[in-house]
């Protein structure tokens, strides 16, 4: 009777998301949004109140308002990290880029800094751009870029906490390719604990330039209650575990979601620790990267949010303020660039992160539905289903949207940084 009563309940929550969206929409289930210009994040950041010295008037130094400014990018040789990578240096920015692909980071400095001669007419022989080789996986290799940063820059503006990675569907418990350097779970690893490291150790540079931290998140932290982060009476989550034998029975299939939670509950921590920095989380929703694999990247390509902006008719001579973004990376750009007042429950420690779909909002049940440990799973990819079918539709350029109930947990919060200082400590 529990499971009938809960599936008719279902079945209501589909009817209601799909009768509450609009099918006169202005883009439709094919048609993609159209994102943001270049000149739009440039007025962003004229309002943010370190850059509203200065005259207002839309003139030729509005287009760089990052001059001076140094912004660290991981997961850069491509997808979301790469343009990210490109408007900071478009902007004026210096960009430090780290991936472990050696060749798409030496593409990428090329790629920018060509464009930077061609289109502005500059020729100079320092470069911008600033690559770094990084094994997320390597913990070493971590500390070692972070060193380096340090070494360099004592003022650090932007930490853009990117680089990330899912597991194919054909991996099983015990797999070798799912454990990093340090014997533990890859996923885990890379994309939660190698950010934690970087993040703690370049704490000190943001500081000083009262800079922010922005962690690319996902609505998929709802398929976990945070349970499986925290050590409990183990040494470490269950979530880093390699050893199936201590792993959770579905291991691989929260194994994402888990490492995106652990990230919101990290970045709600860092302004209590160092309150001269800010930290906002940032959900792309469904966007066309390589994160899946080569198998994805096809249906990606037609379903989700393109990071390319439709730039028909661009040249190397088009002015940068005609540069059109995709919708795939405006809630990163506004975590990164939006003023404080206007961020409001999604900055530090609030409820809240950066999103740019309101599917999520339809399923109004989801707090109460969500918390049943028996349909948790299931809901949740039901939910990312109805998401990447109505997200076109549903799309703003920016929405404040508040996250998991579980995400709140001060607690599990805290126990999750204790133990993750703890587990980086020798790299501190």
């Amino acid at each position: 009777m529990m499971r009938r009563r809960m599936f008719c309940v279902i079945i209501l929550e589909v009817l209601l998301i799909y009768s509450s969206i609009p099918k006169s929409g202005a883009f439709g289930l094919g048609n993609a949004p159209p994102g943001l210009f270049h000149a739009d994040i440039a007025q962003l950041l004229k309002r943010r109140n370190s850059f509203s010295q200065g005259s207002n008037d839309n003139n030729g130094c509005d287009i760089h308002p990052l001059k001076g400014n140094t912004a660290v990018v991981t997961g850069a040789a491509g997808g979301i990290g790469g343009e990210i990578a490109k408007i900071i240096h478009r902007l004026g920015g210096t960009v430090v880029a780290l991936d472990r692909d050696v060749a798409g980071l030496e593409k990428l400095k090329d790629t920018l800094d060509d464009e930077e001669r061609s289109r502005e007419g500059l020729i100079s022989n320092e470069s911008r751009v600033w690559v770094l080789p990084t094994q997320h996986q390597d913990l070493d290799s971590v500390s070692h870029s972070a060193n380096q940063i340090i070494d360099r820059f004592d003022r650090i503006d932007f930490l853009v906490n990117n680089a990330g990675l899912t597991y194919r569907d054909d991996f099983i418990c015990g797999d070798e390719r799912m454990k990093a350097t340090n014997g533990q779970d890859l996923l885990f690893t890379v994309n939660y604990l190698s950010h934690f490291l970087l993040t703690e150790k370049l704490l000190p540079n943001l500081s000083r330039a009262k800079g922010r931290v922005v962690h690319l998140t996902s609505t998929y932290h709802w398929k976990v209650d945070g349970s499986e982060i925290i050590p409990g009476d183990a040494k470490c989550p269950q979530a880093y575990e390699f050893d199936p034998s201590s792993q959770s029975t579905k291991h691989i299939e929260r194994s994402y979601g888990n490492s995106k939670l652990a990230q919101i509950f990290h970045s709600r921590s860092i302004h209590m620790h160092a309150p001269d920095c800010d930290s906002v989380c940032a959900c792309p929703t469904w966007a066309a990267t390589g994160i899946g694999g080569e198998d994805a990247r096809d249906f990606l390509s037609m379903m989700a949010f393109p990071i390319e902006g439709s730039n028909e008719g661009e040249t190397a001579t088009t002015k940068i303020e005609e540069i059109r973004y995709g919708p795939g990376i405006t809630s990163a750009i506004n975590a990164m660039f939006r003023p404080r007042e206007e961020l409001g429950d999604a900055l530090n420690c609030g409820r809240s992160f950066v999103a740019n779909s309101r599917t999520l909002e339809f399923f109004v049940f989801r707090n109460s539905l969500l918390r049943w440990p028996i349909w948790r799973d299931g809901l949740t990819d039901l939910l990312g289903f109805l998401l990447l079918l109505g997200q076109r539709i549903t799309y703003e350029d920016f929405i404040i949207q508040e996250t998991s109930p579980e995400s709140q947990d001060e607690e599990k919060r805290s126990q999750l940084y204790n133990w993750s200082r703890k587990e980086v400590q020798e790299w501190l």
